[in-house]
């Protein structure tokens, strides 16, 4: 378990997050959702043990800046792109903390090949990562997480340069990583996507969290709503599944 208490961030000289207190379970999927500007890349970066903080977060009652025994995979939503290597070089450096850069285990490369298929890159095994499309390349980020093996994997924003296809297949993929015992902690801007997979919704806005709980719960919120300026309609569909959709502001004539 992470266990948050008074969290607070400044950065030059701007309080980015303020005053958090929350619990995120472990071998369970926790999505941030929240406007533009709520903290929550700021608090991923935290989790990672990346920012600097006042206040208290703790994995397995360790401040998660000193543990350095975590195993902790970051799927960026910029990620910083090198230069001459190829799709696999850069997926097999998930490998590099548990059997060093360029000494993978012929266990660890079937491993890797396996993961390659499973985000559809084999055919692209050899192809320059600075050649990737947007979705290509977010999909080999999440490869090399993926064979990474981590126990957290966080992850920003993980759908946004992919189409709805691979949308489904990478988050299902996550969601077999999670059933394995794998806490995942992610950003989503589709509300609807971020209540079909993660079992917890943590909602933010300017550097707070408003409210968090179980996502069938959370979605029906009025401090979801709020987080939006109530811009957003809640739908059930028959099978009983919310729909998030943002409210179309009627033009003035």
């Amino acid at each position: 378990m992470i266990a948050i208490d008074s969290l607070e961030v400044t950065l030059s000289g701007k309080k980015i997050l303020s005053d958090i207190s929350i619990e995120i379970p472990d071998g369970r999927w926790s999505c941030l959702v929240g406007p533009n500007g709520a903290g929550k890349t700021t608090l991923l970066k935290v989790l990672l043990g990346t920012a600097p903080y006042s206040g208290s977060v703790k994995s397995d009652g360790v401040e998660v800046f000193r543990n350095q025994k975590r195993n902790v995979a970051f799927v960026p939503q910029q990620p910083h792109i090198p230069q001459g290597m190829s799709v696999a070089e850069y997926v097999a450096l998930g490998r590099s903390k548990r059997d060093g850069w360029g000494n993978e285990s012929a266990a660890s490369r079937s491993f890797i090949s396996s993961i390659l298929e499973q985000t559809n890159l084999y055919g692209m095994q050899r192809q320059p990562v600075t050649q990737l499309s947007g979705g290509e390349m977010q999909r080999t980020l999440i490869a090399r997480a993926l064979v990474q093996e981590p126990e957290l994997i966080l992850l920003d924003e993980p759908t946004s340069a992919l189409d709805l296809h691979h949308q489904i297949e990478v988050l299902n993929n996550l969601q077999i990583l999670q059933a394995q015992g794998v806490t995942i902690v992610s950003t989503m801007h589709d509300i609807t996507l971020a209540a079909m997979y993660a079992e917890r919704i943590i909602v933010m806005r300017e550097g707070r969290v408003l409210v968090d709980g179980p996502s069938e719960s959370i979605i029906h919120s009025p401090q979801l709503k709020a987080a939006f300026d109530d811009r957003i309609n809640v739908f059930t569909l028959d099978s009983g599944r919310p729909v998030v959709v943002a409210r179309k502001d009627e033009l003035e004539r």
